[in-house]
């Protein structure tokens, strides 16, 4: 745990935001290279990236005070807004950046679902590299494992310190946190394993132009329905109706509806025929 890199006077440089920003640039250094096979211009990427990125730190902020109200007072409305420290949720994400790339695409006459395969690799990558930033932040961490061999421990102050000695009888106060799992690099890990099945599946296979995007959302979907299962923060489950926690439900309705677009796609265009992409 190494929530804050650099720290002069009153400015920190927080690790969490530090590693969203890397993966952010690597994501849009390779998205702008790829991008010129299809018309698209690097500045004008950049431009649109941007803007994502703000509208989807939004979004993020948003779903998470959504999910997590109870940890937000109208007596500290900078503690809304202060992302520095977490408090955020990809999949808020997911509808802002799309609903502006489209009008963006629309308005530079760039086909919508010529873009999904250039980006949708890579920003799974750039997700998986940002995950990181949750495990130098402590937050996003997993269930008590004893005897699990590469489980972490998580020194005092940290979320998982405090939450166990809140939960556990067992907890000696003073002490770091049982063993958990590192719930976070098994993020970071499969989020880049995504991104690396896209690319391949992108190049060798090709089935339909636009097809990463359903690909992206059903992989991503297993990833994170699985990774919940092992999370120990108490993620709530008002949305799985108390049998699935609210991640897992998002992440159910993910791979549903990548299965239906990716049928629906496959219906609009003829099999076979999708451009070539870049390798």
């Amino acid at each position: 745990m190494f929530p804050i890199l650099l720290e002069i006077g009153p400015l920190k440089l927080h690790m969490y935001g530090l590693m969203i920003a890397i993966g952010f640039l690597i994501a849009l250094h390779f998205i702008k290279r790829d991008a010129k096979t299809i018309g698209l211009e690097p500045n004008d990427v950049s431009t649109m990236a941007m803007t994502i990125l703000f509208l989807g730190i939004a979004g993020t902020r948003l779903f998470h005070i959504l999910m997590y109200s109870e940890n937000y007072s109208w007596s500290d409305p900078v503690g809304w807004i202060n992302v520095t420290n977490g408090g955020l949720v990809f999949q808020g994400a997911i509808p802002f950046a799309f609903g502006y790339a489209y009008f963006a695409l629309k308005k530079r006459k760039i086909p919508f679902w010529k873009v999904p395969d250039i980006a949708m690799p890579y920003v799974a990558i750039g997700q998986g590299i940002g995950r990181l930033g949750c495990l130098f932040n402590g937050c996003c961490f997993g269930v008590r494992a004893d005897q699990l061999p590469w489980a972490l421990t998580f020194p005092l102050g940290s979320p998982v310190q405090h939450a166990h000695q809140v939960h556990f009888t067992d907890y000696i106060d003073g002490s770091p946190s049982f063993p958990v799992h590192p719930t976070q690099i098994y993020s970071a890990l499969l989020l880049c394993l995504c991104g690396v099945i896209l690319l391949l599946l992108r190049k060798y296979w090709n089935p339909v132009r636009g097809f990463t995007l359903p690909g992206y959302l059903i992989l991503t979907g297993i990833y994170r329905y699985i990774v919940e299962m092992y999370r120990g923060d108490g993620n709530p489950k008002e949305l799985g109706m108390g049998l699935v926690t609210n991640q897992q439900a998002i992440s159910i309705s993910f791979i549903v509806v990548g299965v239906l677009l990716f049928i629906w796609l496959m219906k609009k265009q003829p099999a076979g025929k999708a451009e070539p992409t870049p390798n």
